[in-house]
């Protein structure tokens, strides 16, 4: 019996004239058993655009996670200080970058610049303000135990001059400058910075401390102090003073500070003052370190003529430097402001 299937599956019976065709065409197509010659073409990755897009998103959420647990949630800090200007332009550097108006905000490590035709107003808190003249450059810090200990302000001029009216409690506000920290003791004061680093303190009203690690002075008011800088501030006079008196007493400072061995001449010159109101001067050389103690005791004896020491403030202790003795004859002094 013939079936018409024979020659599909084993090629027996009447050929299909279809099947011979298709065969024939796929015949040309058959492998040959050999690799062809030549590099193979390289494989090209199957796309998935879905995964891709998947994993693009997934990296930008886990950036966006970051970002978001480490960004900086802190506020801005509000100045601690605004500076307006009294003439000109201001000019500041510092954390927001350089800036000029005629009112500035002021930060830690901020500096605020006058140039030749401007001056500005800086109120301290609630407690006053300062007045920085023309040609300034004042530098705001932050008061540490190391520097400016008590202060809760504490403004450092660099060069020019300032006015502070200040009504606070004692060492609250401090100047620093060069020569030493001036330090408030509820006053009016003038501080001028030369180029060199030289500073002039005057006091207009109440007292104000000038200091460094070797020395304090207390200048009241009516009273000047010139400091330098490695030797810290010489000792005040009055303003009234005669320029004999000025350069008497500058040659004294000198000659102690830097050690020279001759100092009878210079203290000669000082001594011979007949006036009981130059105690100021005199028991500042008293308090010294540096003087040597034969010079001590002169300026102690000197002392006493024009201006007897209390109960409490006996020779030897006073030449020995006792703290309470010369606390005691200080108080005894009328110094004013």
């Amino acid at each position: 019996m013939k079936n018409d299937d024979d020659f599909l599956w084993d090629g027996r019976g009447e050929p299909d004239r279809e099947i011979t065709a298709l065969e024939s065409e796929l015949a040309r197509h058959r492998w040959s058993g050999k690799l062809p010659a030549g590099p193979l073409p390289a494989r090209v990755p199957r796309r998935r655009p879905l995964a891709l897009a998947a994993g693009l998103l997934g990296a930008a959420l886990l950036a966006g996670a970051a970002w978001w647990a480490t960004r900086d949630t802190t506020p801005p800090s509000p100045p601690l200080y605004v500076a307006e200007a009294l003439s000109g332009q201001l000019r500041s550097t510092g954390s927001a970058g350089a800036q000029s108006s005629a009112q500035l905000g002021l930060r830690v490590g901020d500096r605020l610049v006058t140039d030749a035709d401007s001056r500005a107003r800086v109120a301290i808190g609630d407690i006053g303000s300062i007045e920085l003249e023309s040609g300034s450059v004042l530098r705001v810090e932050r008061p540490s135990a190391a520097l400016a200990e008590d202060a809760e302000h504490l403004l450092w001029l660099e060069r020019g001059a300032l006015t502070a009216s200040i009504f606070a409690a004692p060492r609250l506000f401090q100047v620093g400058t060069p020569s030493g920290l001036a330090v408030d003791l509820g006053c009016v004061y003038t501080a001028r910075v030369q180029d060199d680093g030289t500073t002039r303190l005057s006091v207009l009203t109440g007292r104000v401390s000038f200091e460094t690690p070797e020395r304090r002075v207390t200048v009241p008011s009516g009273a000047s102090t010139t400091a330098l800088p490695g030797r810290g501030p010489g000792t005040p006079t009055w303003d009234e003073s005669s320029a004999a008196w000025f350069e008497a007493v500058a040659d004294l400072d000198a000659r102690a500070a830097t050690g020279a061995a001759d100092l009878d001449a210079a203290v000669d010159a000082v001594l011979a003052t007949e006036r009981a109101e130059d105690s100021l001067t005199l028991w500042h050389l008293i308090a010294w370190p540096a003087l040597p103690e034969p010079t001590r005791a002169r300026v102690v004896d000197r002392l006493a003529q024009l201006a007897p020491p209390p109960a409490g403030a006996s020779r030897d202790a006073c030449l020995a430097l006792d703290a309470g003795a010369l606390d005691a004859w200080r108080g005894a002094l009328d110094w004013g402001g």
